[in-house]
């Protein structure tokens, strides 16, 4: 049983190494002066290592977009995003799951079979709309559709959770005379974080990640978001220049790898208390 049980750890842990070693290539690559990048055998340990990269990308290049400006747009965006998930999908799951009235099983079917249609397929009416109503280049352009990808998850997650909820709270509250809205900013949200944290990290995450839509629905170089930005960077340089393009990656995975570091525990904690195990 011991010799099975190590066996099962060197496996996860040969794959944990085998996964790391290209996020560490690229931090490794984007410390080394450029002269020391294209080596053979590789060096792992950047010596002297140098952060000459990362002010060129934020600062000093003017033949792309600054990253720094799409750092900014990237986080203007996501956490704009994630407001709106969280708001829009408290306010629907609750209703869906603690009161009763007329279509309300059909509108949580058609909320959850959204899920099964790619975003690719929506990305021409999303366009459209978003033309007719003046958002393209624009920062609500960006989150609100960002935000509209994620809704039906937000929805079905938390409602699996408000599901959970014992009745005799809200019974409680009415006999006190609390109303539906008050039971729900008083009582309801409040036992709600943990799910509404991991919530917020997923759509933090997808907003965050996302690339296609930016990439349509913005023609201004000052509104691109990082994902777009990178894009641009690697096409403005020689395939020897790894440095700044390594630099830039590596500024856009920090935020999503501080927010998993810091929260990890929330994520699996929402995801458990709304049953979605596994």
């Amino acid at each position: 049983m011991r010799s099975r049980r190590g066996i099962v750890t060197a496996l996860l842990v040969a794959c944990a190494i085998l996964w790391l070693l290209p996020a560490l290539w690229v931090l490794v690559t984007s410390l080394k002066p450029t002269a020391n990048i294209i080596r053979v055998p590789p060096e792992w340990i950047p010596w002297p290592a140098t952060l000459a990269h990362y002010g060129e990308v934020l600062f000093s290049s003017s033949r792309t977009a600054r990253i720094g400006r799409a750092f900014l747009n990237s986080t203007i965006v996501s956490l704009g995003s994630v407001v709106v998930v969280l708001f829009a999908s408290a306010t629907t799951a609750y209703p869906l799951a603690r009161m009763r009235f007329p279509g309300r099983d059909v509108i949580f079917a058609l909320l959850v079979g959204s899920l099964m249609i790619p975003n690719a397929v929506l990305l021409v009416p999303q366009y459209i709309l978003t033309q007719r109503l003046g958002w393209l280049s624009t920062y609500q352009g960006l989150i609100v559709p960002e935000a509209a990808m994620t809704f039906a998850f937000g929805v079905f997650l938390l409602r699996q959770f408000f599901l959970t909820l014992p009745t005799e709270l809200e019974d409680a509250a009415r006999i006190d005379g609390a109303g539906p809205w008050r039971i729900f900013t008083r009582i309801i949200l409040p036992l709600s974080q943990p799910v509404l944290g991991a919530l917020a990290i997923f759509a933090f995450r997808s907003a965050w990640n996302d690339f296609l839509w930016p990439l349509i629905a913005v023609n201004k170089p000052e509104m691109f978001p990082l994902p777009v930005a990178l894009a641009l960077l690697r096409s403005a340089y020689s395939s020897e220049s790894y440095g700044p393009i390594m630099a830039g990656a590596t500024l856009s995975a920090l935020p999503l790898l501080i927010v998993f570091l810091v929260a990890n525990r929330r994520i699996v904690e929402g995801v458990r208390v709304s049953g979605l195990k596994g």
